[in-house]
């Protein structure tokens, strides 16, 4: 017995020593990947108190004001083919990346709550145009662009939420042990290099959100464009907490301060996304009285990627209210 426990202990070690070095030898392949400083072109740094924000800036230059507000990890270059799509329709676009993704200035202070977010929002907005926007907010994007239209409501004309990753609304206690755990380096960095950043499961992972499989790789090479940049696995993992944050003092977390939004809700969903899944938007749909709730059928949580010729119509329609004011 004490010599199968020996071996017990024995190689559950060896397999804890293999683990770590495992983490460890992604972390450092991560740091040898992040060496690209370079910045697209067509991106404009807008500053703002915060730090500068990467936008971009397309269409009609007397067009009527939309902003693009991504997800999780992605930037302005996911919404490429909806941007075009607008500037053809006659907007304004107005395209931003949220830090620390994307090409904005990371911040040394880590303030990317949703509240910080708005504020980065609306000063890019300040500095882009005199009209309010429409805003539209994909996933956990949807947090920041609700915020902003929540507390800025003089430069939001209308809301148009996609899958929006609200959370759980009304949290109620401190932070998670998730939360307080990945708010240590040693454990976000090697974690956030295995996955976030990894180019090899950046693949799997977008496949596990959405429901037509069949996307084509251009978007992964998309997503992993400003992944380059140096310091990114180490950026990306002092945001990890704010994903599992229960509760960063947001509005937008809050069911009574949806029921009070001032401005118009249009909504669309993915029928078929497990990731945030329709009732949610339901939800949100009833507290927001939101004016219109178009579900894609077979479409996951990424609409505009998975199902461009629907995704358009459905926004087409959403912003139909809102165009040429």
């Amino acid at each position: 017995m004490r010599r199968l426990l020996r071996r017990t202990i024995f190689a559950s070690g060896v397999l804890i020593l293999a683990f770590l070095i495992l983490l460890a030898s992604l972390r450092l392949l991560a740091w040898f990947r992040e060496s690209d400083a370079s910045i697209p072109p067509s991106t404009t740094l807008i500053e703002t108190s915060l730090g500068a924000v990467a936008t971009t800036i397309g269409g009609r230059a007397d067009g009527s004001p939309i902003l693009l507000v991504h997800g999780t990890a992605a930037w302005s270059g996911f919404w490429r083919d909806v941007a075009a799509h607008l500037s053809r329709q006659g907007w304004r676009v107005i395209a931003v990346d949220i830090p620390p993704f994307g090409y904005s200035a990371r911040d040394p202070a880590a303030r990317y709550d949703r509240v910080s977010q708005a504020a980065r929002l609306s000063e890019v907005l300040r500095a882009s145009t005199d009209q309010p926007a429409v805003v539209v907010g994909h996933s956990f994007g949807a947090g920041a662009a609700t915020e902003l239209t929540l507390r800025s409501p003089a430069q939001v004309r209308s809301l148009i939420l996609v899958d929006a990753a609200l959370g759980k609304l009304d949290p109620v206690g401190s932070g998670s042990l998730v939360e307080r755990t990945l708010s240590t380096a040693v454990i976000a960095q090697p974690l956030t290099s295995a996955t976030l950043t990894n180019p090899w499961a950046i693949g799997p992972l977008m496949r596990s959100m959405v429901a037509r499989k069949d996307m084509t790789d251009r978007w992964i090479t998309t997503l992993r464009q400003p992944m380059r940049r140096p310091g990114t696995t180490a950026d990306y993992a002092t945001w990890l907490p704010v994903l599992f944050a229960a509760d960063d003092g947001g509005w937008s977390r809050r069911s009574e301060r949806l029921a009070a939004i001032v401005r118009p809700v249009a909504i669309i969903w993915g029928a078929a996304d497990t990731v945030t899944p329709p009732a949610q938007g339901e939800h949100i749909a009833a507290l927001t009285r939101a004016r219109s709730f178009t579900r894609l059928p077979g479409v996951g949580h990424i609409p505009h990627i998975e199902d461009p010729a629907a995704f358009f119509g459905a926004l087409d329609a959403a912003t139909a209210p809102d165009r040429g004011k």
